[in-house]
């Protein structure tokens, strides 16, 4: 009988498991060589499946009647009688429902499994554990031949993953659908697989739509009727990769607002009372990274004494009350001993379940501001002092001017004493003009 390129395509030829190929009637399309041997097939006869001869555990003759009508609950075991070995052959019978030109097509497969009722038994077991472990695992699991990658058998969760319909893959190689977008990765792991017996590796793979995926592929040699072949278990790293690359863009944009802020930036576990600042507590008060415990008794322990109760006990209340922002100015203790104004603000971070479980802010150096706001509240206070204790000193000139500017208005000094009055108010008005400039001072 012969055998046609997608036949060959989807069996392995050399198997030694009897594979057959037949039609809607039961008639044998195509065999692999060794079901020619088991059955004595040749091509001068049309052979039907009913003369195979094949049994049932039980003794009943498996006609095609009974194997259609059975599909759902098809026998597990069945037993061929070989008159021209005289020998009996104990088969797993499986059986795959083929589409061809619209007409359906039947494909078996005889695994030879050993004859003793034990070895039965605990092959059956061993074959459930199997199908389990590997038709019902959520993880994307297939097998494909070592030498090319032809799939044999894929479960759901390759399906799932990379789109393909099983029909689609089974018979094709990773290299006919294009699935490895380096092909000389794939080399490198069927290489690695022959030496060692077992790979463990990210790769980025196609699936069926072109999108590039990335996974991890856990990879065993087994042997399967003396082929060599490979059982792979892919795990999706998609989401996990796109985590990663969002973390490390996120954690590059913070180095760049730690970088371009003045502030101290801060975060504290509000669950173990760990704390860790950014750079800026270095570059803004002097602190080396080997000078800060990473707590928050370090940070209590900073505050100047008589600020520190009023902030503890502040932002206490804050956590408590989760309200939308935390601020406070207290003067921070410097590396140096000396004291630094600072304006602190934060914010609380919640988790899934609405708890408190961080709390993340930043610091500003505000000596500057204060001082200089210190400074002008001195001048201010200076100014009215000086105001208060010299008004008397502008008014006794000014009233003598006053007065002098009277007389003379009047007319009631005599002439001989007019330029002794005009004198005098000269000299008034110099006074003032003194007291005038001694005020401006205060202000340049």
């Amino acid at each position: 009988m012969s055998l046609p390129t997608k036949f060959l395509e989807r069996v392995a030829y050399y198997s030694q498991e009897p594979m057959m190929e037949l039609n809607q009637y039961g008639e044998l399309q195509h065999v692999n060589r060794a079901a020619e041997q088991f059955f004595t097939l040749s091509d001068d006869k049309q052979s039907h499946f009913s003369n195979l001869g094949l049994l049932t555990l039980e003794g009943e003759v498996l006609d095609w009647k009974f194997l259609l009508q059975n599909l759902t609950y098809l026998p597990k075991f069945v037993r061929y009688l070989a008159e021209s070995h005289r020998k009996s052959y104990l088969f797993s019978l499986s059986i795959e429902v083929l589409e061809v030109e619209s007409a359906l097509n039947y494909f078996l497969r005889l695994s030879p499994i050993p004859t003793h009722s034990d070895d039965i038994e605990t092959f059956r077991l061993a074959e459930e554990k199997f199908y389990k472990a590997f038709h019902l695992s959520p993880d994307a699991i297939s097998i494909t031949r070592l030498a090319d990658g032809m799939f044999l058998e894929v479960n759901e969760g390759f399906v799932h993953l990379t789109g393909y319909q099983r029909e689609e893959l089974i018979g094709k190689t990773v290299l006919d659908i294009k699935m490895w977008y380096s092909p000389e990765e794939r080399e490198e792991m069927r290489k690695e697989l022959e030496q060692e017996g077992k790979s463990l590796r990210e790769a980025v793979y196609r699936i069926k739509s072109g999108e590039l995926a990335e996974g991890q592929i856990n990879s065993r040699v087994i042997n399967i009727n003396g082929a060599l072949c490979q059982i792979n278990v892919v795990r999706d790293l998609r989401e996990q990769k796109k985590g990663e690359r969002a973390l490390r863009e996120r954690e590059k944009q913070l180095q760049i607002v730690n970088r371009a802020t003045s502030d101290a930036i801060w975060d504290w576990n509000l669950v173990n009372d760990n704390l860790v600042w950014n750079d800026g507590l270095e570059r803004i008060f002097g602190y080396t990274p080997n000078q800060v415990d990473p707590t928050i008794q370090w940070w209590e322990d900073r505050i100047h004494k008589e600020d520190r109760k009023r902030v503890i006990e502040r932002i206490k209340i804050f956590i408590q009350k989760r309200e939308e922002n935390w601020f406070d100015k207290y003067r921070f203790l410097r590396s140096d001993g000396s004291y630094a104004y600072v304006y602190d603000k934060g914010g609380i971070i919640l988790n899934e379940d609405q708890q408190s479980v961080r709390m993340v802010g930043g610091m500003v150096d505000i000596t500057a501001r204060v001082l200089a706001e210190e400074s002008l509240l001195m001048r201010n206070r200076q100014i009215a002092e000086y105001a208060f204790f010299n008004s008397h000193k502008v008014r006794s000139p000014l009233s003598r001017l006053l007065g002098l500017a009277a007389l003379l208005q009047e007319g009631l000094a005599p002439d001989s004493e007019q330029q002794e009055l005009i004198a005098k108010v000269r000299l008034a008005a110099e006074e003032i003009d003194e007291m005038i400039k001694e005020i401006t001072k205060i202000f340049y």
